[in-house]
């Protein structure tokens, strides 16, 4: 079974967590990793690797950070740099976390896609997944009938 990872800052990966369980019911091999306010970033490294090794099923391991190239990101690439290479072909990090790549990966995770693949659509899912709103985007029907 794919091993999920999803390491922040505060409590959002607790909350992300907790909103695809509301959405999708009970998650399996899922671990959350916060950087809380003072914590030393090399306890942070720990914790990540901690989780990583609670995950590996040997299906390989998607680690979720929320900001690229910030503490949790940056530690997750040091644990993976020091992983056996077996691990290490099989461990993707991914940067910028939103509840619909998670929801993609959990997905993935249930139809036990090969790691790779998994790991570009979850990559695609948060491409995808954001929208821009706004009511002057919206015809008025007024005007539309004006023009005719």
């Amino acid at each position: 079974m794919l091993g999920i990872v999803i390491a922040t800052h505060g409590k959002l990966s607790d909350g992300l967590k907790d909103s695809a369980e509301v959405i999708i019911g009970a998650t399996d091999n899922i671990a959350t990793v916060n950087l809380n306010h003072g914590e030393d970033i090399q306890q942070l490294g720990a914790k990540i690797s901690e989780a990583t090794q609670k995950v590996d099923q040997g299906d390989g391991i998607i680690i979720l950070t929320d900001v690229i190239s910030a503490s949790p990101y940056n530690q997750s690439l040091m644990v993976v740099s020091q992983m056996n290479e077996d691990v290490q072909t099989n461990t993707y990090v991914i940067g910028g976390v939103n509840l619909p790549m998670l929801l993609e990966t959990i997905n993935h995770q249930i139809l036990s896609t090969p790691v790779n693949e998994a790991a570009k659509a979850i990559v695609d899912q948060g491409a995808v997944s954001m929208s821009l709103w706004h009511a002057s985007m919206v015809a008025d029907d007024e005007d539309e009938e004006d023009e005719f």
